[in-house]
């Protein structure tokens, strides 16, 4: 069962400059990294590291192959997913057909037990199981009031076809959906103590079929004008100046993507 969203991972090319604009926006701490071998979700190879502000974490990769990436740029990347027995879950998962990219799982320089899956059957984009150590450290939290990841958002060719993989393939339930917020309609599906939200443009022409896209992360805070000034305290801004109400009663906040190195985050509160 996936138990939480442990990290968002997203590629720069420029791992100094963006720990350092994680430190300053987030008030992040630098958890740790170092240099990553070639692997089938960083071919080139690269360095990382781990910054972690509330109580969630983000990985930073910077590959040697620095083409398609931008200078101040973030680019999402991956999503890890935690897992209490990672081989345990890895024989299920096979069991249904999933393949992964590697025989067995490799220990991080966190301590994270971390497993990919074969992008072939996860509609191409790069998610990995991860077992956290038995010693983890209590959640400390520091920088910005946020509590947990709620969801990864994916832009969609087909909404329909897209909630019937997550329900079909990792026993998901639909909880709702309706008009997204750029004209065209999204949904929200549940599986494990995870969520996903699923997004369907308005013009779907130049997506590829089969190929879900990582479009943005929600972010969960317990007070969000407490942490909405703390954001705006540190430089950051929003879209609008207050929260609006999604289909499934969470209360949303975008940032401006013009302070958040081009990536798309929101704040969120979660219905009581």
């Amino acid at each position: 069962m996936f138990e939480k969203i442990q990290h968002i991972g997203y590629l720069t090319p420029d791992l100094v400059a963006t720990v350092d604009w994680f430190e300053k926006s987030f008030g992040a701490v630098n958890a740790g990294g170092g240099p990553l071998a070639q692997t089938a979700a960083i071919p080139s190879g690269g360095v990382n590291a781990y910054m972690r502000f509330g109580r969630v974490e983000a990985e930073i990769i910077e590959p040697q192959d620095k083409t398609g990436l931008t200078a101040g740029q973030l680019t999402m990347h991956h999503v890890g997913y935690v897992v209490e027995d990672i081989n345990r879950e890895m024989a299920d998962l096979q069991g249904k057909g999933f393949k992964f990219a590697a025989p067995a799982p490799f220990t991080n320089v966190m301590g994270q037990q971390v497993l990919y899956f074969d992008t072939v059957t996860t509609n191409g984009v790069y998610v990995h199981l991860t077992q956290l150590p038995a010693d983890a450290p209590s959640a400390s939290a520091q920088g910005l009031e946020v509590d947990s990841i709620v969801h990864a958002g994916y832009r969609v060719k087909d909404l329909d076809k897209a909630i019937t993989w997550y329900v079909d393939n990792f026993q998901g339930e639909h909880i709702g959906g309706g008009a997204s917020r750029n004209g065209g309609r999204n949904a929200f599906v549940n599986f494990g103590r995870v969520q996903v939200e699923l997004i369907e443009p308005a013009d779907t022409s130049h997506m590829a079929d089969d190929v879900h896209d990582m479009d943005h992360v929600g972010y969960v805070v317990g007070d969000m004008v407490s942490c909405m000034r703390g954001c705006q305290h540190r430089g950051l801004s929003f879209v609008a100046d207050t929260p609006l109400t999604n289909p499934v009663r969470q209360q949303v906040l975008y940032f401006d993507t013009e302070t958040t190195q081009g990536s798309r985050m929101h704040l969120t509160m979660l219905p009581d």
